[in-house]
C-alpha cells in the first residue's frame, strides 16, 4: 500500500465497533494523533482548510489501523502539487443483480479507447461491486481540465455503446445500465488506495490487476480478500510496477479525441 499512499492527503473510514456497526469518515487529523505523522493543510473548495495525514512509512500504517481504519482512501494528486492530479480514473459501478460480465466488458471498452487515444492504462479490483481503470499522470493538467477529459471520453463510450453505459448521477434512471464515475477527478475527490481492505464479509482487498487476468473466468471484484493476498503476492509481480514510469500528460490524447468517430 504504501507507494500508492505516499504524498497523498488521506481520508480514513474507521469502524470502532466492526463492520456491522456505525462507521464514520475522517478528513480531519485529530488532536491526539502523534506529531510524528505528516499532516497536509489543504484549503476547502468554499471556505476554511483541512489537515489530512499523510501515510509514508509503515509505522504511521500500523498506528492508523490500531485507530480501527479499516479502508484508505486518498487524493488523486501528491501534497508537492495538491491541483494536479497525478492519476485519472474511471469507476465502473454496475447496476442492481447485474453479474461482472457487463463491468469486465466496460473495462476493456475503456482500455480499447485509452489505447486509441495512446494513453497507458491500468485496472484494480475494488473489492466492492466494480472495477477502476486509472491513467497515470505527470501533474501538469488541474483537476478542472482531467476531469474534463474524462467525461468526454465517457461521453464517446456512452455514444458508441448507448444501450449498456451511462452518465446518469441519479440511480433510479439508470436502469439496466452501467454508471461511467467520473467524479473521482474533481477538486477534493477521494479513491480507495490499492491494497485497501473494504468493509465487507470477507474482507475483500481492492487490488491491482493486470489486463489478461481481468479475462479469467474467476475473476470479481472480491476475488482477492485477506485470507488469499499474501499468497498472491508471494507467487506473482505487482502488474502496477510500471505504474509511476507510465505517467504521461493528456495534451496529446486531448487533440486526438476529438478526431475520432462515435461509431466504430
Amino acid at each position: 500500500m504504501l507507494p500508492y499512499l505516499k504524498d497523498r492527503a488521506l481520508v480514513l473510514h474507521r469502524y470502532p465497533h466492526g463492520i456491522t456497526e456505525k462507521s464514520f469518515y475522517q478528513k480531519d487529523a485529530s488532536a491526539y494523533f502523534p506529531s510524528w505523522i505528516p499532516r497536509i493543510s489543504v484549503r476547502k473548495k468554499e471556505n476554511g482548510k483541512t489537515n489530512y495525514l499523510v501515510c509514508n512509512e509503515a509505522a504511521t500504517l500500523v498506528y492508523l489501523a490500531n485507530q480501527l481504519t479499516l479502508v484508505f482512501h486518498t487524493w488523486q494528486s501528491e501534497v508537492g502539487k495538491i491541483n494536479y492530479p497525478t492519476k485519472l480514473i474511471f469507476d465502473f459501478d454496475p447496476p442492481p443483480r447485474s453479474g461482472f460480465d457487463l463491468v469486465r466488458w466496460a473495462a476493456f471498452e475503456c482500455k480499447k479507447l485509452l489505447d486509441e487515444l495512446g494513453l497507458p492504462s491500468f485496472v484494480m479490483t475494488t473489492g466492492s461491486r466494480g472495477l477502476h481503470v486509472v491513467v497515470p499522470l505527470k501533474p501538469k493538467h488541474t483537476f478542472d481540465v482531467v476531469h474534463s477529459f474524462a467525461k468526454d471520453c465517457a461521453k464517446l463510450l456512452i455514444a458508441r455503446h448507448p444501450k449498456k453505459l451511462t452518465l446518469e448521477m441519479r440511480k433510479a434512471e439508470r436502469g439496466r445500465k452501467l454508471f461511467l464515475d467520473v467524479l473521482r477527478n474533481t477538486y477534493a475527490q477521494i479513491s480507495v488506495v490499492p491494497y485497501s481492505l473494504r468493509a465487507k464479509p470477507g474482507a475483500p482487498i481492492a487490488t491491482p490487476i493486470s489486463w489478461a487476468e481481468l479475462q479469467r473466468s474467476d475473476m470479481n471484484p472480491q476475488r482477492y480478500t485477506i485470507k488469499n493476498i499474501f499468497q498472491r503476492l508471494a507467487r506473482s509481480k505487482n502488474p502496477w510496477r510500471d505504474f509511476k514510469s507510465k505517467a504521461t500528460t493528456l495534451t496529446a490524447a486531448q487533440k486526438k479525441l476529438k478526431t475520432l468517430p462515435h461509431r466504430y
